[in-house]
């Protein structure tokens, strides 16, 4: 599961995850924004924790899963505008 579906499942917040992860109060519902769109990856401690907190719902490899969905976009955005030119 991913950690967006599994927050908004669960009516919870960046803001209110972020807190709960010891996140910052104002970078940290940016940076739980970027991990669930792929944009950055958090650390294994981290990783951990979310584990932890989601009771095992969203794993590693959903948070790796995310982060390769994001780049392989990415990369598909990179070979349309070649394509293009």
């Amino acid at each position: 599961m991913s950690l967006k579906d599994w927050r908004e499942a669960n009516g919870c917040s960046t803001q209110q995850l972020a807190k709960e992860l010891g996140l910052d109060e104002k970078s940290g519902p940016g940076t739980v924004w970027r991990w669930e769109t792929g944009r950055s990856r958090p650390d294994a401690d981290v990783i951990a924790k979310i584990t932890e907190i989601t009771s095992g719902a969203v794993t590693a490899n959903d948070m790796h899963e995310t982060r390769l969905a994001f780049l392989r976009s990415k990369e598909d955005e990179s070979a349309s505008e070649e394509a293009a030119a």
